[in-house]
């Protein structure tokens, strides 16, 4: 991406516009620009928190409550129009465990998608709020499960997701209620749930890890398959993978790795010894020494449930015909073992 030697920004990176009013010229609807809370584009176009107020027909306007509305500078036209091709799949959600999108359009200045709006941000911008940058196992079946519901209305449709990670689980908190729901972004309702600090866009990016981004685990930690081949189709199989790697990261927190090669060796170590380790860097010293901390562990106490090892093995398997389906996975104990929604309800409430 290019970026502007003065100011070391994106060169066609799009300004925010907080407290302006766009309107949809189908409809006149408008939409308050209230806070950003998020990006797309490598934080070139932006996304809001707006209060979207419907146009009747005599002209006024009645507010119907915040959305979230990403605006895409016209620059990103190829997005625009890979959104439109989504768009239909979006619109569709028989469940309710997907953010489908409420309404898009052009105007003269940035093309426009609605999104209900998420109030907390995703799972990822949570934990990044937290000293201790994981979740629970109970946490973690809560959000898998209602995220796996997803994935199976996608596959359904005969569509795949192709992103899935932590990033793309969003959280929200009815206010009349107080009821927490999780929805998985897919496709046209994916975006960065994160602020921007433009003052802190750097050349070199705005990580100071030296592991591989998170943001990008997608990415670099797809599956095998489909990891740096041109010619690889995504498959339903393909997010099943995705799944594993985002347990573990929902596990551990950070992933301990510099390479893919960090990760092919964790993720081979794991199956051979059919176990979790308390520590991920384990799996990456030496033979003996990774032999020695194991026996520690079995020793001391078992980091993880067997429920819960079983399930990011099976998503982990080398072989795409030898990982569960979504519809399988949903019957694995560790997602039908009954769980208290209370404990994930107070991770998000007790910042």
């Amino acid at each position: 991406m290019r970026r502007s030697k003065s100011s070391g920004l994106p060169k066609d990176y799009h300004p925010g516009k907080v407290g302006k009013t766009i309107i949809d010229p189908n409809t006149k609807d408008t939409y308050l620009l209230n806070k950003e809370i998020g990006s797309t584009s490598d934080g070139c176009c932006r996304v809001y928190k707006a209060l979207h107020s419907e146009s009747m027909e005599n002209g006024t306007l009645i507010p119907s409550g915040h959305v979230t509305l990403k605006t895409i500078n016209k620059n990103h036209e190829n997005e625009w129009v890979e959104l439109q091709l989504e768009a239909h799949t979006s619109f569709t959600n028989p469940r309710g465990n997907l953010i489908a999108v409420k309404n898009y359009f052009d105007t003269n200045e940035v093309l426009c998608v609605s999104l209900p709006y998420m109030s907390e941000g995703s799972l990822r911008y949570i934990l990044s709020t937290r000293t201790q940058k994981i979740l629970s196992e109970d946490c973690i079946a809560i959000v898998l499960k209602e995220s796996l519901l997803g994935l199976k209305d996608i596959h359904l449709l005969r569509r795949v997701h192709r992103t899935f990670n932590a990033g793309d689980i969003f959280v929200h908190i009815e206010e009349s209620s107080g009821q927490i729901r999780i929805k998985l972004a897919n496709g046209a309702s994916v975006y960065n749930s994160e602020n921007i600090n433009t003052e802190e866009i750097q050349e070199t990016g705005s990580s100071s890890s030296v592991f591989l981004d998170l943001k990008s685990i997608s990415k670099w930690g797809s599956a095998p398959e489909i990891f740096e081949k041109d010619n690889a189709t995504n498959g339903p199989k393909t997010d099943i993978w995705l799944l594993g790697i985002t347990a573990l990261e929902l596990g551990y927190g950070e992933l301990p790795v510099i390479n893919r090669e960090d990760l092919d060796c964790i993720i081979k170590k794991i199956r051979e010894k059919k176990k979790l380790p308390k520590s991920l860097e384990k799996l990456l010293q030496k033979k003996g020494k990774f032999k020695k901390g194991l026996d520690l562990i079995k020793r001391k106490e078992k980091v993880f449930s067997d429920e819960f090892e079983s399930m990011v093995i099976d998503c982990l398997a080398e072989e795409p015909e030898k990982r569960s389906t979504a519809d399988q996975l949903l019957n694995y104990p560790f997602f039908t073992m009954q769980r208290d929604m209370k404990k994930f309800e107070q991770f998000v409430l007790n910042n």
